[in-house]
């Protein structure tokens, strides 16, 4: 069992209706290069139960893992242990930029070797196999490189609306190569501006329909500004960029060889699911699941959608 008394506690927040489930435990992990990695993690062996497997979750860009407690809840009542970090330079992990308020990142390879330290260091050492990847948004895009950069390690994933493209992509492309002439990596990118505190109203929302789930999340932010980031870098936006260049290159999709369910809203405003569809559908291991009349956070969604979503994840780890 992890001995937590060699990291240092991390803090947490909760609402009055929305708790850390029980027996979770949030700790500091300094990463490969020494940055510090705000974890979360609730282990069947402290509740005295034996566990199905892991749930290693990566939560999407400008998110924290606070939102998911009701998934991670989900998860454990479905006898999983579970697993997960703050990105580096997010949530209430250490800042890459001196403003912390920016999302800041030089690179996803340092996500990428996050993700290798966690497996060697806390995930194969002390938690129960299968390992199950699960991933939203561009957390999913994350979690799809860690299949490909570790074959033998996850057994089964899970996506959400992974950002595998953008809908005017070519715009983003030419506009990320005129700023870099003209803008400093941790310069706000075009159209970005400091928007701390600043709050979209749910009607204007492209992330969910439930209203309720969408006031959760702006409650815990209203509690700490910190768990998010207010404004997007040049940098932020080149790595995203660099990153679709490597999962588009000839034949990477079709190397993954781990047991892939695919959870694609058809509506997404934030993330293009037509290319979802066309870059996954080449690899017999994926399984895509279509959902209509729901937005980009599917795990957040109404409990119609969501009561599909985990019909869909049952069935998908029903052999475990």
């Amino acid at each position: 069992m992890l001995d937590y008394r060699k990291y240092k506690k991390a803090d947490y927040f909760e609402l009055t209706d929305f708790k850390n489930p029980q027996n979770g435990r949030f700790f500091y992990l300094p990463s490969f290069d020494g940055l510090k990695l705000r974890v979360g993690l609730w282990d069947q062996k402290s509740r005295n139960a034996k566990a199905r497997g892991t749930i290693l979750l990566q939560q999407g860009h400008n998110e924290f893992i606070e939102k998911y407690f009701e998934v991670i809840q989900e998860f454990i009542d479905r006898d999983f242990n579970v697993i997960c970090f703050d990105w580096r330079g997010q949530g209430l992990s250490q800042r890459l930029n001196q403003d912390k308020h920016k999302s800041f990142v030089k690179s996803f390879d340092f996500h990428d070797h996050d993700i290798k330290f966690l497996l060697e260091k806390i995930i194969n050492p002390y938690l129960e196999k299968p390992l199950i990847g699960v991933g939203h948004s561009m957390g999913g895009c994350l979690m799809l490189s860690a299949l490909n950069n570790h074959k033998n390690e996850f057994d089964y994933a899970i996506l959400s609306a992974p950002m595998l493209g953008f809908k005017y992509e070519f715009l983003l492309k030419i506009l990320a190569k005129t700023s870099s002439f003209i803008l400093k990596d941790d310069d706000y990118f075009v159209g970005s501006k400091p928007n701390m505190g600043i709050e979209t109203k749910f009607i204007e929302n492209e992330l969910t329909t439930d209203p309720e789930r969408y006031e959760r999340t702006l409650k815990l932010v209203r509690i700490n500004p910190d768990l998010r980031l207010w404004g997007t870098t040049n940098a932020f936006v080149k790595s995203v960029i660099d990153r679709f260049k490597l999962i588009r290159k000839p034949g990477w999709i079709k190397d993954i060889n781990t047991n892939l369910l695919v959870l694609n809203s058809l509506e997404d405003k934030v993330v293009d699911s037509r290319k979802t569809i066309h870059l996954l559908k080449e690899n017999k291991n994926i399984k895509i699941k279509n959902f209509k009349n729901v937005k980009h956070e599917i795990f957040m969604e109404k409990d119609v959608a969501r009561n599909k979503l985990w019909n869909h994840i049952d069935n998908f780890l029903c052999s475990i």
